[in-house]
């Protein structure tokens, strides 16, 4: 073993890139057993999330693609970006994830971490070992809750976001193909209206397109039949509001646009395999709080 000498490179980093206002919102790491329950469409509006897969492989979906995920991949979501997670029913996945606040890169909207024309899947190859090990530095710091923790903390996330942006392999996306544009278009705006009653007959009426044709391309470009997606993405909000508020399963059915609480329910198990109620309890008890989530209690998504 030798001494290896630091040559110091004065234009690594910008000047005008200020740490100040990142904060670290919640750290939590998740195994097989719990990502067998699958996470539906949903985002994360204030704050953007970092995920790291240590093992296993599954499916992401990432705005409008959808990517596989193996053991030393890195997920960026910015701030506000829909997607839904599902693992390999064999394998199952496991993975470490933080969410993150106060993110302003110059020219840049508030928590965009990555470039709308840069994948959000990076290879990490050669430094996966170190990522994994500054998710595992980050949890533990909170987890052990000592005196100046936030500072620490700060510090660990200061410098895996430095390796995203300066370090990491990123690949180009290709834009999405023109003829593709008003489906995604409509995509958009079942994103936004989908507490609202849609039939397929007028989603297809909006893409120009005739029923069968439109149900037909919107499968294969985002992998569900339009309805589907419809559901998914009710669920996938009442599973977000479910994990990070106190409303009745009453309101959670009501705001994602089902008037009937039984039906809510029946929707909501056979996609997640429990009731809300249950749901609810698996994610925010005690235990697993203890367990999972050291930062939400007092910072709230």
């Amino acid at each position: 073993m030798g001494v290896v000498y630091y040559k110091q490179n004065k234009n690594i980093l910008e000047p005008h890139l200020s740490w100040d206002e990142m904060r670290l919102v919640y750290v939590s790491f998740n195994d097989r057993q719990e990502t067998l329950t699958p996470t539906a469409v949903h985002c994360h509006e204030k704050n953007l999330e970092l995920q790291y897969i240590c093992g296993g492989r599954g499916n992401l979906r990432i705005g409008n693609r959808l990517y596989e995920v193996q053991e030393g991949d890195l997920l960026v979501y910015n701030q506000g970006e829909l997607h839904d997670e599902s693992a390999d029913p064999e394998e199952g996945l496991w993975f470490y994830n933080c969410g993150v606040t106060g993110m302003n890169l110059p020219g840049r909207p508030e928590g965009e971490l990555i470039a709308p024309e840069t994948s959000p899947r990076i290879h990490a190859g050669e430094t996966a070992g170190v990522v994994e090990s500054l998710f595992k530095l980050l949890y533990a710091e909170v987890e052990r809750d000592l005196p100046k923790n936030e500072q620490i903390t700060h510090d660990i996330l200061r410098v895996l976001i430095s390796m995203i942006l300066y370090q990491l392999p990123k690949e180009r996306q290709l834009p999405p193909r023109e003829k593709d544009r008003l489906l995604i278009a409509c995509k958009d705006y079942i994103d936004s209206h989908f507490m609202e009653e849609l039939t397929v007959e007028k989603l297809a009426e909006r893409s120009h397109m005739s029923i069968s044709g439109f149900a037909h391309q919107f499968k294969k470009i985002f992998g569900f039949p339009p309805i589907q997606y419809i559901i998914r993405r009710r669920i996938g909000e009442a599973q977000r509001l479910l994990f990070t508020t106190d409303l009745s399963i009453t309101e959670v059915s009501v705001r994602v646009g089902y008037d009937n609480i039984s039906y809510f329910n029946n929707q909501f198990k056979r996609f997640a395999g429990m009731s809300p109620q249950n749901y609810r309890k698996s994610k925010v008890g005690a235990h697993q709080f203890k367990k999972l989530n050291k930062l939400l209690l007092h910072h709230p998504i």
